[in-house]
């Protein structure tokens, strides 16, 4: 089990920077104060239904990315429209990442910058990523995983001393519905755009399983997610937590071990900045994919150089401000399950009808 695991381990760390992404920075605090561990268990159970469709897909079609199996089951007008979807989803969700974490880098760290040169960067950075290739992707994402676990593992130990258990009591304090409302929140936002692995023919080889894969890179996910809130939770308290924009970076702020580790919270910001540069190239590597599908143009440099250039364009001009950014992730929930569930659904249900057809010949 150990061997299997640790060569799959580049598209473990792959999928788990991609889940966290922004969200490890932000999105900890869903409305249920101290009950948010138990929305996140939750979340876990429901996303695992999903992820497992995705990986059957991915297992009956393994030569092949979510584009070509679109064409293949529903043919080639229906299969253009999905691509279109596909596109469009892979677009905004850079979008997202990129506003969020460009505001991230301006509240913390450079609040006398304009935002606008910050997202530039990231944008150019994260194009790079995408220009040399999903082996670079995995390679990115091999080098900054460990770097994201120890630095994590570093908070939990060094704020020990700040910690108070109280702060999770009472357990159960919300109802049942809002608790499982509270988990559709995680779902539509940690779980967004995990179809877009689908997209890489050559992200999972057919000789690994993307049973395994999919599962572990969701578990793990899931298990540090946990783990950043329940050490806000416990440091900072709920109050304190459900206020501040950047929990997990607010408790680094607190972290002082002597000198040389006085300004952990700088060590926070390029983990988070180096998480989210992996996850805004895997939306632009989607969409460069679908591009070409589309329209059938090798021309991958010209297509991602458009792409950027629209996605730049949208994250300046999409939102005036990081509450307009939150106000609107607040509500669009409910439209981006569109993407992680009915779009899947249908793909998944015409695989099995398409190969089950070419079995009985």
């Amino acid at each position: 089990m150990q061997s299997k695991i640790t060569s799959m381990k580049t598209e473990i760390y792959m999928l788990v920077l991609f889940l966290l992404g922004s969200n490890s920075a932000i999105g900890i605090s869903w409305g249920v104060g101290q009950d948010n561990w138990i929305s996140i268990i939750l979340a876990l159970g429901f996303g695992s239904i999903f992820i497992l469709m995705y990986a059957r897909i991915n297992s009956l079609f393994p030569e092949k990315n979510l584009y070509d199996i679109t064409e293949s089951i529903f043919g080639k007008i229906i299969g253009k429209i999905i691509t279109v979807l596909i596109i469009v989803y892979a677009i905004y969700l850079s979008t997202i990442v990129i506003k969020l974490i460009s505001e991230f880098i301006k509240i913390v760290n450079l609040v006398e910058t304009p935002v606008i040169p910050i997202m530039i960067l990231l944008v150019i950075a994260a194009a790079y990523l995408t220009f040399s290739g999903i082996n670079t992707l995995k390679k990115w994402s091999t080098f900054v995983f460990p770097i994201y676990f120890l630095i994590l593992m570093y908070i939990l130990i060094a704020s020990m001393s700040e910690m108070k258990c109280t702060n999770l009591l009472p357990i159960f304090e919300h109802s049942i519905i809002d608790i499982v409302k509270a988990s559709l929140k995680i779902l539509s936002t940690t779980f967004a755009g995990t179809i877009l692995f689908l997209t890489f023919e050559d992200f999972i080889r057919s000789r690994k399983n993307p049973y395994m894969i999919y599962f572990f890179g969701v578990f793990i996910a899931m298990v540090i997610l946990i783990s950043i809130f329940l050490i806000s939770a416990m440091v900072l308290g709920i109050p304190m937590l459900e206020s501040s924009y950047f929990p997990i970076y607010t408790v680094a702020r607190l972290i002082s071990i002597g000198d040389f580790l006085s300004r952990t919270e700088m060590i926070i910001f390029f983990n988070f900045l180096l998480a989210c540069i992996a996850k805004i190239s895997i939306c632009l590597s989607a969409a460069v994919k679908g591009v070409k599908c589309l329209f059938d143009n090798r021309n991958e440099g010209l297509i991602l150089f458009i792409l950027s250039i629209s996605v730049l364009v949208i994250s300046i001009l999409g939102f005036n401000s990081i509450m307009d950014l939150l106000n609107f992730l607040d509500s669009y929930q409910i439209y981006i399950l569109f993407f992680q569930i009915l779009i899947p659904a249908m793909i998944w249900v015409g695989a099995e009808l398409k190969v089950s057809k070419i079995k009985r010949g």
